[in-house]
């Protein structure tokens, strides 16, 4: 059976590198971005080094547009495999440090803003999984790979502030917890992962790993040795446990 993979948040970063990894170990990848554009860009970059993907433009938050991605590829190919839930965001790369303000100081914090973070990276993912459960259902080891963060570990919290970000990946940890044991029934295993400090726009230059690093590791580790059992654990790129 084709397997068959979706990335959200792929047109750039480590979401790109994890389509070029999947199409590279033979799965067939949905690259998706909230622009078809970018998400094309992407695509013809990686067809540039010999690798295909099909590019889908995609807003998470929208689940008429999740509903009808679902929809496409049960056309096309009947069931998914994997899920990589990567799209996310983090104000402190807004042009406008004021809105970073508003999310990362207390004296600007705002309410709306941190619910923002919380709808994109806590509860889109879940939605996502929500329009995919079926088609995850058919697949004969079906995988959600959900990117947390370490900041989402409020055991590893060590400094103040960044109330958005951090408090919307530890969000994230919980609303996976809460669905991973509950469709753990339909055999589907769902995690959350740190994918360490990597070299993107949001890790910068001197972040020690690279994206490549970082998902070659996550694949070996953790995608190609995790059961069922392991469902809704916390894994750090290397395979191991991350504190919550």
């Amino acid at each position: 059976m084709n397997k068959i993979a979706l990335v959200t948040g792929a047109y750039k970063g480590l979401g790109f590198e994890w389509v070029r990894q999947l199409a590279k170990d033979g799965y067939t990848v949905y690259l998706t971005a909230r622009s078809l554009e970018k998400a094309q860009k992407a695509v013809d970059q990686l067809e540039k080094e010999g690798f295909k993907a099909i590019p889908k433009a995609l807003d998470v938050t929208n689940e008429e547009e999740l509903s009808h991605l679902a929809s496409e590829i049960e056309n096309e190919y009947g069931h998914i495999d994997l899920i990589v839930n990567n799209a996310g965001i983090n104000s402190k790369d807004d042009p406008d440090k004021s809105v970073f303000m508003k999310s990362f100081r207390l004296q600007d914090l705002d309410a709306g803003e941190v619910l923002r973070h919380i709808h994109v990276n806590g509860i889109a993912p879940v939605l996502v999984v929500k329009h995919f459960k079926a088609l995850l259902e058919k697949s004969e080891k079906p995988v959600v790979v959900n990117i947390s963060s370490w900041l989402g570990s409020i055991a590893k919290k060590d400094f103040g502030g960044h109330y958005g970000y951090a408090t919307s990946k530890a969000a994230l940890n919980m609303m996976n917890k809460a669905m991973a044991l509950e469709i753990k029934q339909y055999g589907i295993t769902s995690i959350v992962l740190n994918p360490g400090w990597v070299q993107t726009d949001m890790g910068g230059s001197k972040a020690p790993l690279t994206a490549e690093q970082s998902v070659r590791s996550t694949i070996d580790k953790v995608l190609n040795t995790i059961t069922l059992e392991q469902t809704g654990e916390f894994f750090q790129w290397d395979g191991t446990p991350h504190p919550w």
